[in-house]
This record gives structure tokens, sequence and C-alpha cells, in this order.
């Protein structure tokens, strides 16, 4: 198989026995200027000569790595895939996998380009290993070369951007190898591991390979809650007092140590952490049935001048993600069901009073969409060097705030 000139599909066939963990199919992007080759080097993003187009590849097609785009309710994009299809200018998708070959072919005939699909993996990894290495080879050798490689579908990837959205007692081994193999930038789909262990894994490779991890805390990279940060930090409210909230999801745990707090309620901590920092201590009660499965907990995060207090529950009949923030002047409501804003002001009901008024909460209705301004941000902070990462424009406190939210989490877990 070859790459032409222009762009066309790769016709399918059936592979080797010695090919294991590969679709039976192969689906290839060709060497067209607008996309980029599939192996070495990198494209400029169409009218933007100093814009270099990264090249990614997405582990898991679940739905929050692609089948949430189905859904006609929902604001788009709001998956990974749908994120790099509506920002094609800055990313070019090289490569998939997922164990479900009919998942597979059903994302093939969404994507609108060939790309190159995998079962296994291992078999994805070995890919990248071994392109990562020949550009270490090249470089040293002073052989640098622009040809595009002519290598089937068992030859090396050259990656920047890996994705890894699959299921989260497999987050930590995948988002390690790719980093161990000279990814740049590995976003990982929350939560960041399942205990401290995974947590400091994962920071301690960041720090040995010197690489950018990021976590998809997709609330950061919303307008709303990036204003509540602001209205904290100028103090406009006064001195923040109390905070309160509440997550309770309909998710059955699947053993003792995950649960909705893990799962759905590590988007509020993050949040937390965030707004205010570590705290200092946590206390409360975690629930358990029978089988000594989280049915609810309730937490308590001491800081030095106030207590955040969260709780939480499984087998809801309802979702609910709600953060409330009591300042000495005014009060923030946020949360799923959007954000409201309230300012202590004179009472018109009795003399000598103030009392809670509420007033607009606006933010920019052109950039609400917080899936596009993560991936904005990944592509403007990440930029492409060779071997050691760059850290220019990184916020390496973000990604240590989320990793802290598995250590709270498995501490609780364990002690509460």
């Amino acid at each position: 198989m070859h790459f032409a000139s222009h762009r066309r599909y790769a016709t399918q066939h059936s592979l080797s026995s010695n090919a294991p963990g590969h679709c039976d199919y192969r689906l290839l992007y060709s060497g067209i200027p607008a996309l980029g080759t599939l192996f070495h080097g990198h494209a400029l993003a169409s009218g933007k000569s100093n814009q270099v187009k990264r090249n990614a590849i997405l582990i898991g097609l679940g739905r929050i790595g692609w089948s949430l785009e189905k859904d006609k309710l929902r604001y788009h994009p709001c998956t990974h895939a749908g994120s790099l299809l509506a920002l094609k200018r800055r990313y070019n998708l090289i490569a998939v996998c997922d164990t479900n070959p009919a998942r597979i072919q059903e994302f093939q005939r969404w994507w609108p380009e060939p790309v190159l699909c995998f079962e296994n993996p291992k078999q994805l990894f070995a890919s990248i290993n071994s392109a990562q290495f020949a550009d270490q080879r090249r470089k040293s050798s002073g052989k640098e070369s622009n040809a595009a490689s002519t290598s089937t579908t068992e030859g090396p990837l050259s990656v920047d951007l890996a994705i890894v959205a699959t299921p989260q007692d497999v987050h930590t081994s995948q988002a390690l190898e790719l980093m161990k193999s000279g990814v740049a930038d590995v976003l990982i789909e929350k939560p960041p591991g399942e205990k401290a262990s995974d947590a400091k894994k994962l920071l301690q490779a960041m720090e040995n390979f010197h690489r950018r991890l990021w976590i998809n805390f997709e609330r950061r990279y919303h307008p709303g809650y990036q204003k509540v940060l602001k209205l904290i930090q100028s103090k406009s409210l006064g001195t923040l007092r109390h905070i309160r909230g509440r997550v309770y999801s309909g998710a059955s745990p699947v053993h003792p140590g995950s649960g909705p707090l893990l799962h759905d309620a590590v988007h509020w901590i993050d949040l937390l952490f965030w707004y205010c920092g570590i705290p200092i201590n946590m206390s409360g009660r975690i629930v358990r049935n029978s089988k000594g499965l989280e049915q609810a907990s309730h937490l308590h995060f001491h800081y030095d001048n106030f207590v955040a207090n969260l709780d939480t529950g499984a087998r809801s009949k309802f979702f609910e993600f709600e953060m409330e923030l009591d300042f000495s002047d005014g009060r923030i409501h946020c949360g799923n069901n959007g954000f409201r804003l309230w300012k202590s002001r004179k009472s018109s009901r009795y003399s000598g009073f103030k009392e809670l008024k509420e007033y607009p909460f606006s933010f920019s209705e052109s950039k609400r969409n917080p899936w596009m301004n993560m991936y904005s941000t990944i592509a403007r902070e990440a930029h492409i060097s060779s071997g050691k990462a760059s850290e220019s424009g990184y916020d390496r406190n973000r990604t240590i705030q989320g990793l802290k939210t598995v250590e709270f989490i498995d501490k609780a877990y364990r002690t509460l």
C-alpha cells in the first residue's frame, strides 16, 4: 500500500494472523497538504502560516470519547472526537483505538476522513514507540527527512497529543505508557486514577519524562465557572464564608473503591481545589450498603476560615451537580442548572437590614463551550517540540490540583 499525492480511501483487505489487534480493514490518511502525512512531520494550519497542526490519537470511542455527539439535546462538540473535528484546523486525528470493532466501523462512517484504527491498545503503543525512537535516531544522526513514509499500518506513528478516554481502571497504566513512549501531551479522562498511588505515578512520570499531562475537568474551561473564580479573587462579594455542594447520580458503584464520589463528584472537588486551593484537612462519613459499596457521602473540607461541605449519592433517579458559595456580601450558585448571583443590598421590607438581591450573571456566550476552550488551550499552551516537551505556557498546578482529587477521594474511601 502506498500514499498517493491526492486524497483517496484505502481498500479493505484482511490482515495476516501475525498482526493481532488491528481492525479487519485499514483506513489511512493520504499525504495531502491539508491533512499532513500520517507518519512523520506536521502540516501548517490552512491560512495561518505560524500555526502547526498537531497529530492526535484517541483511545476509547465510548460516550465521552465520541458517542455522545449523537445526543441531539446536548451542545456540540461534547466529546473528544467532536472537539478534534470542530478544531480540524489545529489537529489531525491520525489514529483511533477501541476494543469494539462494530463501534470503530460506526465511528469511521461518522468521521469525514480516513483514519488508522486499532482494536488493541498495546499494538497502538508499539507503533508510537517505534516512531519516537526512530525520530530520536534520525535527529541524533542528523538525517532529518520530510519525505512521507511508505510504511504499512505496522509502521511508526508520530504523535503529539494522545487522548485516553477508556474506563477508569486503565487510565493510569495507559497514560503512563504514553508518557513513557515520548508523547509530549497526554489528555486523560477523569478520574485520573483510582487510588492515591495512581496519582503519584502520573505526577512522577510528568517530572521524569518532562511531559504535559492534561485532565478532562472541562468545567475549568467554561466561562461561567471561570467568572466565579474571578469573583472570588476580586473579593467583590466580600469574604468567602462557606461552600456547599450536591452531586447526585444514578450510577451504581462497581466495587468498594469506586462510586459517585470518584466518578462524578471528582469534578466538584476539582472546582473546590481550583477556587480555594488544597484544604488543610477532610472529615465526614461514607454510607455503604451490606456489600461495602458507596451509597452516599458527606464530606467536610476544612480551610483556615471556612468549611466546604459536599453531599453525594448513588442510585438517584436524577442527576444533580450544584455548588453554592456564601460570601459576606453575596452568594453565587453554579451547576448544571446554570449560574445565579446575589448581592447584599438595603432591605425594602425591614428598616436597618440588608438582604440578598439577585443580579444577572453574564458571561461570553461565544465562548461557552468548555470542550472547544479546553482543546484550544491545549493547542495554544502545548508548543510542539522534539524530545523534551516545552513548558512554555503550561499550567502545571492545574494538573497537580486535579491529581490531588484522587488522593482525597482515596483517603475518604479508606478512612471514613
